[in-house]
């Protein structure tokens, strides 16, 4: 009983975690596609092609780490 609270208490952070990487990733792909600056259809479509699969991939790493907790707890 006293693992589980503990167990139960990861998860908050865990997500939190998730969304502060999301965060940093975002800035450094915002970074790197300012040096496409004289492409800017380019720029804007290579941010919107790697911003949606980062955040398609944060979803599944959720989802991952929710099933791996309930997992620790069952």
């Amino acid at each position: 009983a006293i693992v589980k609270k503990q167990i139960t208490r990861l998860k908050e952070p865990c997500l939190k975690c998730v969304d502060l990487v999301v965060q940093e990733l975002s800035n450094v792909v915002r970074i790197c596609a300012e040096r496409m600056s004289r492409y800017p259809r380019l720029r804007e479509e290579t941010e919107r092609i790697i911003m949606s699969h980062v955040r398609s991939r944060e979803q599944q790493c959720k989802e991952q780490l929710v099933l791996l907790i309930d997992c620790e707890l069952a």
